[in-house]
């Protein structure tokens, strides 16, 4: 989605009094600008009622749904007719968005089939068969490749304490996004590729030594072989520093928040209560038996 020049004064109009748009938007445009973290805030104040929008224009029962995050947004239908006569014919959408001064992106805009997929936050939907898949983007793949690359070629003669920890920053953060779904060939893929860049970089750094030294003074160090680990001090104390594996990471399937939940309603903290907790609970051991029996009532 993009915006005119007068998409400021529309934005901050559906969510500031009038009075106040004239003093807000100079702050506003600069933040949205540099994509500042008060813009995925404003851009569901925006854009809410979207999907009421979208349901009310198609006729009835014909599964029509929106799936909307911050500023992304989904439309899926049974046929592409409909899609296409939401959109250009009955513009529901684009009026929506006029009215707010936003208008849709032709070049992000686009009409598929769920067999042949398509890309949404970072992550790519495909249905084969009678099965939904959902993969990381083979886009997000190659961008983590060449941060990570960045990353090792950065620090080729720092100190490994300073490689290894914005290395796993970025690792854990990527992988921690993408464990609900499948994934886990794309996780031993990535730690492939993360172990042979730290080989090359070995080489070039120790360019005298043998492979049997690199491996056993980097490899082999944690006890475990191919986890790359270094010896450090910290507080006059000895610790092991170790490369994040992505193939660690349990695959776990998400479980769907229900719509109407709020976790700020006391009348659902039991309800997320439950999901923090979903396995070897410690909390729910601790509930009464007519704690228990409100919980049941709420996740039923």
């Amino acid at each position: 989605m993009c915006h005119n020049n007068t998409a400021f004064y529309g934005i901050l109009s559906t969510i500031i009094p009038a009075p106040l748009v004239a003093y807000f938007s100079l702050k506003f445009k600069v933040i949205y600008c540099v994509g500042g973290v008060i813009s995925p805030t404003l851009a569901n104040l925006t854009l809410d009622g979207l999907e009421e929008v979208v349901k009310k224009a198609a006729p009835g029962r014909s599964r029509v749904n929106c799936v909307r995050y911050a500023d992304d947004f989904i439309v899926t239908a049974k046929s592409k007719t409909m899609l296409e006569t939401m959109i250009k014919s009955k513009p529901a959408i684009e009026k929506f968005l006029s009215e707010r001064g936003l208008e849709l992106s032709e070049e992000k805009t686009s009409i598929t089939h769920i067999r042949k997929g398509f890309t949404f936050l970072g992550q790519t939907f495909r249905k084969t068969g009678n099965k939904l898949r959902i993969t990381p983007a083979k886009e997000g793949v190659l961008t983590l490749q060449k941060k990570v690359k960045e990353v090792i070629r950065k620090h080729r003669s720092s100190p490994m304490e300073g490689l290894i920890k914005p290395l796993n920053s970025i690792l854990r953060g990527w992988g921690n996004y993408h464990r609900h779904v499948v994934s886990s060939y794309v996780f031993y893929k990535i730690d492939s590729y993360v172990y042979n860049e730290l080989w090359r970089m070995l080489k070039k750094r120790h360019g005298n030594k043998s492979v049997k030294w690199l491996f056993k003074k980097y490899w082999t160090v944690s006890g475990k072989d191919h986890v790359f680990t270094v010896k450090t001090k910290y507080k006059e104390k000895n610790r092991l520093l170790t490369v994040f594996q992505l193939s660690s990471i349990k695959i776990q399937t998400f479980r769907r928040i229900r719509v109407k939940a709020n976790p700020y309603l006391p009348e659902f903290q039991l309800y997320f209560r439950k999901r923090r907790n979903f396995k070897d609970s410690k909390v729910l051991g601790t509930l009464s038996r007519q704690a228990e029996s409100q919980l049941k009532e709420v996740l039923e």
